[in-house]
């Protein structure tokens, strides 16, 4: 059965969430992978995910600790 548009957004979402945590944890190959995952699905989402965190950032600057 061929996924929903929906299903491939939550999805990639789901693994640029990943690629953020394997960065936390310094495991970038593991990062780079899920982004190349989340791009083939769905960039768009990777896009509202970074936005998402941006908009966080700036609500609570305290959210952005190592820059």
């Amino acid at each position: 059965m061929p996924q929903r548009p929906d299903d491939a957004h939550e999805k990639a979402r789901d693994l640029g969430e990943k690629a953020l945590e394997d960065l936390a944890q310094g495991r970038e190959k593991d990062a780079d992978r899920h982004i190349e995952q989340a791009k083939r699905l769905d960039e768009g989402a990777l896009r509202e995910l970074m936005q998402d965190l941006d908009e966080d950032a700036g609500a609570n600057p305290e959210a952005v600790k190592d820059r």
